[in-house]
């Protein structure tokens, strides 16, 4: 049996307002309230994130939860995990899945289609394509960056990569930097282990690691959950103590 869901309904005023009008980054000042989290891919897999955010009491009226992206695919539940977009304890970076998504919908191209199909959207043929066009416009708010302004820290997230020498470079981005933080591949490729100026640490999906792996001060944690791999949650206050086991499920 699927662990119940969190619901908007049992959320509190410390959320309220954060979920605005969104550009390619957003920020976010930290949660005074309780604590925060990051999560790997989901691809799908909805039951078990719920599992593992019951297992560690995560409080919807307190907590936060962060996405490195694709939400989507591969996995058996892709519209449960995009009910996700509609908590307002809940944020999110854009994937390359993600884009697929938004790239099928806005050009209704075959070419489009295909690529998406052929990775794992093929759930969307079972969907009404108004739903489609509701997700379709709800994934294009995604922001390309997310960065969390902690009193003693500062934490971004990008879904593939980042390449460019200071976090702060990223507000006047070229498109081809966009693409590479959604679709980049060459850091983990490369063993590119420079760290980015202007920011503590960075985490980021996109690519599968054995183990969740650390270049200069970017993390890499997709364990291929989507593939019956770990499901990596990480508290980021134990992160930034040193204490975090990398949470996994």
């Amino acid at each position: 049996m699927r662990p119940a869901r969190l619901s908007l309904a049992s959320t509190c005023a410390h959320n309220t307002g954060m979920k605005q009008s969104i550009e390619s980054h957003q920020t976010l000042t930290a949660n005074p309230h309780g604590r925060d989290f990051i999560l790997a891919d989901l691809h799908g897999h909805r039951a078990r994130l719920d599992a593992a955010l019951a297992e560690r009491e995560f409080d919807p009226k307190r907590d936060r939860l962060f996405s490195v992206g694709d939400l989507i695919d591969r996995g058996p539940d892709s519209p449960a995990c995009l009910e996700l977009l509609d908590e307002p304890w809940f944020f999110a970076v854009r994937g390359n899945h993600e884009q697929m998504l938004i790239d099928a919908l806005r050009s209704q191209q075959s070419m489009s289609w295909s690529r998406w199909l052929m990775n794992g959207g093929n759930w969307a043929l079972h969907q009404p394509e108004q739903q489609l066009e509701v997700w379709a416009e709800q994934l294009d708010q995604l922001p390309h960056t997310l960065t969390i302004e902690f009193d003693q820290a500062r934490i971004g997230l990008c879904h593939a990569q980042y390449r460019l020498p200071h976090w702060d470079d990223r507000l006047d981005a070229s498109d081809y930097d966009k693409s590479d933080w959604v679709w980049g591949r060459s850091r983990l490729a490369g063993r590119d282990d420079r760290s980015v100026a202007g920011v503590d640490w960075l985490f980021h999906g996109h690519t599968i690691v054995e183990r969740v792996e650390r270049l200069g001060n970017s993390v890499f944690i997709d364990r291929g959950a989507y593939n019956d791999g770990p499901l990596v949650l990480i508290n980021v206050a134990d992160w930034l103590t040193g204490t975090d086991s990398y949470s996994l499920s």
